[in-house]
């Protein structure tokens, strides 16, 4: 029985490759989408010469992909990162997980000290994706960063300012492998869209075994700042009432809590607006209240789950039964299945 991907050297098939025995696959909100790669192998002539392949050294390209109805999925695409060594005394029973991530590995290698002006965020952003050849996907940020007002400086590694301006504006940022060579750079709200699988339980066709689910809502469902505007020394509010994400269900969090839960961050900005989107931004990561954790296998699915996209859970009851967004898939892939650890959160209830 034949692995259920591709392992893909530079994004294209090479008979060369070694093929692992198994295939973990992480891919996770406000995270780099990793991979492992497992393999068991033994001496020979006492030597280990998979330990020293060429397709398995820092920072190699490897692609995985996924045939879906015939259609191929690319889940990830990065360098090589790490090597877990296992070596048993007598030679046989040895292990090797070879570890890499996609494109935001490389923004992520050096620190840098940098003054952006006459930019706003997306535009940052949008430059630093360039840099990397990653397509852009970017939606636009209003506020104008200068000298005149207050610079945008950036102090961290490309990948952590990206993000940082990321959470600041309740965007996310990830990236996408489309084809061999074709990485998308994805900085945006998450919205809404058709469900791209249903989950079904308890139903007389059911795709899903068990369904965990988790609510909290002891967090902030409004938000009131306020700040000293250095140019003239006027004082700045902004007052959000509620997330401003359209919800998955009927009820978001503020429809849902009768007593006040407010919060207040303190933020240097210049920009009434940029103090509206901040605290916008956290109404929105607090808006998450709904988990839920499911697994579910490709064979009986018939579907690859990916995060931050939208599925429908079905046989919940009416409260919970609808729309997710996806957190998290760890993708557990074997010649025996695909089987897919999935995460889901919500921003209400019906």
């Amino acid at each position: 029985m034949s692995l259920g991907a591709a392992i893909l050297p530079g994004g294209f098939p090479d008979p060369s490759m070694p093929i692992p025995d198994a295939v973990q696959i992480t891919e996770a909100v406000h995270e780099p989408t990793t991979y492992a790669l497992s393999y068991q192998f033994a001496s020979e002539s006492e030597d280990y010469p998979i330990l020293s392949d060429s397709h398995l050294q820092p920072e190699k390209e490897i692609g995985v992909m996924v045939m879906v109805d015939m259609v191929p999925k690319f889940l990830v695409s990065g360098p090589v990162t790490r090597h877990e060594i296992t070596i048993s005394n007598g030679g046989t029973g040895a292990t090797l997980v070879v570890s890499g991530g996609d494109a935001s590995i490389a923004m992520d290698r050096e620190d840098k000290a940098k003054i952006w002006n006459n930019v706003t965020d997306s535009l940052a952003v949008a430059s630093v994706l360039a840099d990397y050849q990653l397509v852009p996907d970017v939606s636009l940020t209003s506020t104008l960063h200068s000298e005149f007002t207050r610079s945008l400086v950036q102090r961290e590694t490309d990948l952590r300012f990206v993000r940082r301006l990321a959470r600041r504006n309740g965007f996310w940022f990830w990236i996408t492998s489309e084809a061999p060579g074709v990485n998308i750079g994805h900085f945006k709200r998450f919205s809404p869209g058709q469900p791209e699988a249903e989950l079904t339980i308890n139903a007389k066709v059911s795709n899903v075994d068990t369904v965990v689910i988790e609510f909290d809502s002891e967090r902030p469902s409004s938000a009131a700042l306020k700040q000293i505007k250095v140019s003239d020394k006027s004082v700045m509010a902004a007052t959000v009432q509620r997330s401003p994400l359209t919800g998955l269900a009927s009820k978001g969090l503020a429809d849902i809590v009768s007593k006040t839960r407010s919060a207040h961050i303190a933020v240097a900005t210049d920009d009434a607006g940029d103090l509206t989107a901040r605290a916008e931004a956290m109404l929105i990561d607090h808006g998450w209240f709904v988990t839920a954790r499911v697994v579910a296998r490709l064979s009986v699915l018939k579907k690859v789950v990916r995060a931050h996209t939208t599925v429908s859970l079905n046989g919940l009851g009416t409260r919970h039964s609808g729309k997710y967004v996806v957190s998290r898939v760890t993708h557990d892939i074997t010649p025996a299945d695909h089987v897919m650890t999935i995460d889901l959160a919500r921003n209400g209830w019906n």
